[in-house]
C-alpha cells in the first residue's frame, strides 16, 4: 500500500492568506482573537516578509521588531473552512481519505499509476489539488502513515507563500521509495519529531540526535528504560508502521465561515462577506464538479445566540449572484434580532448533471444552464414563485399549486394519441355576467373582450360541493358553453352568490 500525506502547516496563516491571498508577499501576522487582548494578544503565526516575527511573542514586541507588520486575528470559522477545504482536495485525488486532525490528512494513493503517473506525479497532482482549493500544503508519499507525515514534515522547509487565483500557492512533495525509507528515517534529527519533552530530554542525555541512532539501540533495553513511549519511538525508526488507514465519508456540506471585526447591524456590510465566502465556496465546489442543491446561513449574533435559516434552492445551482440576492432577500424579510459577528455559510451538494447534446434537431439548454436560469428567477421574484406546477390535493376545478422545480426528463418520442380538446385555463378566472332563461340554461355571456356572446350549445351543470370544512368552501355549477363567435368556454356559476366566471377555453 502506498500513503500520501497532506500537512497544512501554519493553518492559522493559510488560512488567513486564503481570505485575502494579496497579503502573500507583505509582513503578516496571525494573533490571537480578542477585542480586549489589544498589544498583548499573542502572535500565533507570521509570514516570512515578517523578518523577525515569531510565534509566542506578544504584539507590542513583534511591532518593535517589524514596524510595518499588518496584523489578522486568528479566525477559528476560516481555519475550520481551510481544514475541510484540504479534506476536499485530498478527495479529488483519491476515494479513500482519512482526516486525522485539522490540515492532517492521509489517503490511499495505491492503483493510481493508470491514471496519473509515478508517485511523483501522484504527489504533485495532490499539491496541485490543494492549490485548486486555495490551500498550500506539504505532501509526503511513502509506504506508511507515519513516513508519509515525517516526509511531508521534511519538505515543510521548501514551502513557499504564493498568491493564485483560488488563494494561496507554494506547495511542495517528497517521496521516499521503499528502497530509500531506511536512508530517509536514519538522517532525520530528532529535533523535527514531536516528541514529548521528558522523552526527548532524555534521548539527548544519551547522546541520540538522529532516528538513525535510535534504530541502531535494542528496542527492549531501550523501551525498559525509557517507557512505552521510547518503543513506539524504536518502531518508527526501523520504519515499522501497521496503523491502517481508517477513510471517512465525506461531509454531507461544505462550509466557508468568517469573524467580523464589528458587529453588523444592516445588510450591506454582510453583502461583502457574503461574496467573499460564497466566490470560495463555489470555487470547491467547481474543483469536485459539484453544484449547491440547498444553502443554510448561520449568523452569531452580539449575545452569543445563532440565527439559522435555510435557502431551499429552485434548482442546482453554481451562480453567486444569484446565491447572493436569494440571502439579501432572506436578511431583509427577517432580519436578525442582534448585531453579527459570525457568519458560516453551507452547501448541500448534489453531483452536476451532463447530458449529451442531441446528434439531430436543435440544440437545447444544458441542465446546468437551466438551473443557473432558474437561480437567477428565484433571486429575482422568490424561490417561492419559481417552479414546476403540479395538482394539489383539493376539489377545486382547475386548482394549480407551484412544486420544486426539476429538470424535465429526456424527450421521448410519443404514441400517436387522439386528443379532440384541450382545456387552457385562466388564471385568474375572469368573471362575466350570463343571462338564463327560466330554467337556468345559459343564453347570453357578457364577458371581457371575446369572452362574451350568444349561447348556440351548452352542456351541464356539473355540480362540486366539497372543502365545506374549511374557511373556503367550494359550491358551484360548471357548465360547457359553445359561443356564436364559434368559442367554446367553461363557465361556472356559485351558487352562494349567483357569480359566474370564465374558467377555461378549449382550444
Amino acid at each position: 500500500m502506498k500513503i500520501a500525506c497532506l500537512w497544512v502547516p501554519e493553518l492559522s496563516i493559510v488560512a488567513a492568506l486564503r481570505a485575502e491571498p494579496q497579503l502573500c508577499t507583505e509582513p503578516l501576522a496571525v494573533v490571537q482573537p480578542g477585542r480586549d487582548l489589544g498589544v498583548r494578544a499573542h502572535v500565533l503565526g507570521a509570514t516570512g516578509a515578517a523578518q523577525g516575527v515569531a510565534t509566542g511573542q506578544t504584539l507590542a514586541e513583534a511591532r518593535a521588531i517589524c514596524p510595518r507588520l499588518l496584523t489578522r486575528e486568528a479566525s477559528p470559522e476560516r481555519e475550520r473552512a481551510t481544514a475541510q477545504a484540504a479534506r476536499e482536495g485530498a478527495a479529488a485525488v483519491s476515494p479513500r481519505v482519512e482526516e486525522s486532525a485539522p490540515g492532517l490528512v492521509y489517503l490511499d494513493v495505491s492503483g493510481l499509476e493508470s491514471l496519473i503517473g509515478d508517485d511523483r506525479a501522484v504527489a504533485r497532482e495532490l499539491v496541485a489539488a490543494a492549490e485548486r482549493v486555495g490551500v498550500r500544503g506539504a505532501v509526503g508519499v511513502a509506504a506508511s502513515k507515519s513516513v508519509a507525515r515525517l516526509a511531508a514534515r521534511a519538505v515543510s522547509a521548501d514551502l513557499t507563500l504564493e498568491a493564485t487565483r483560488w488563494g494561496v500557492g507554494g506547495g511542495a512533495f517528497r517521496v521516499v521509495l521503499p528502497e530509500e525509507q531506511r536512508e530517509f528515517l536514519a538522517g532525520l534529527p530528532l529535533d523535527a519529531l514531536e516528541l514529548p519533552d521528558e522523552l526527548r530530554g532524555s534521548l539527548r542525555r544519551f547522546g541520540l540526535r538522529t532516528l538513525g541512532e535510535v534504530a541502531s539501540l535494542p528496542p527492549g533495553p531501550l523501551a525498559a528504560r525509557l517507557g512505552p513511549e521510547a518503543a513506539l519511538l524504536s518502531r518508527l525508526a526501523r520504519g515499522e508502521d501497521t496503523t491502517a488507514l481508517a477513510p471517512r465519508a465525506e461531509p454531507e456540506r461544505f462550509e466557508e465561515g468568517e469573524e467580523l471585526e464589528w458587529d453588523a447591524s444592516s445588510v450591506e456590510p454582510l453583502l461583502f462577506v457574503w461574496k467573499a465566502l460564497l466566490d470560495r465556496l463555489v470555487q470547491r465546489l467547481c474543483a469536485r464538479g459539484l453544484m449547491a442543491r440547498e444553502l443554510y446561513l448561520q449568523l452569531r449574533l452580539a449575545d452569543g445566540s445563532w440565527d439559522e435559516r435555510s435557502l431551499d434552492l429552485a434548482a442546482p445551482t453554481r451562480e453567486v449572484a444569484a446565491l447572493l440576492q436569494l440571502l439579501r432577500l432572506s436578511v431583509e424579510g427577517r432580519p436578525p434580532p442582534a448585531g453579527v459577528r459570525a457568519v458560516r455559510l453551507s452547501a448541500g451538494v448534489t453531483r452536476e448533471v451532463l447530458e449529451q447534446m442531441p446528434l439531430f434537431g436543435p440544440r437545447g439548454a444544458s441542465p446546468t444552464q437551466l438551473a443557473t436560469a432558474v437561480a437567477r428567477l428565484s433571486a429575482l421574484v422568490g424561490p417561492e414563485r419559481v417552479g414546476r406546477p403540479q395538482a394539489p390535493d383539493r376539489w377545486m376545478p382547475f386548482a394549480a399549486g407551484c412544486g420544486k422545480f426539476a429538470p424535465p426528463p429526456p424527450p421521448r418520442i410519443p404514441a400517436p394519441l387522439e386528443i379532440s380538446l384541450a382545456a387552457r385555463a385562466l388564471r385568474p378566472p375572469r368573471t362575466a355576467e350570463v343571462r338564463c332563461d327560466d330554467s337556468g340554461v345559459p343564453l347570453l355571456v357578457i364577458g371581457e373582450g371575446a369572452l362574451g356572446g350568444r349561447v348556440v350549445a351548452s352542456a351541464g351543470p356539473w355540480r362540486t360541493v366539497a372543502e365545506w370544512w374549511t374557511d373556503a368552501p367550494i359550491a358551484l355549477d360548471a357548465y360547457d358553453l359553445e359561443l356564436s363567435g364559434g368559442l367554446l368556454v367553461r363557465a361556472a356559476r356559485e351558487l352562494a352568490t349567483g357569480t359566474w366566471r370564465i374558467e377555461a377555453v378549449y382550444d
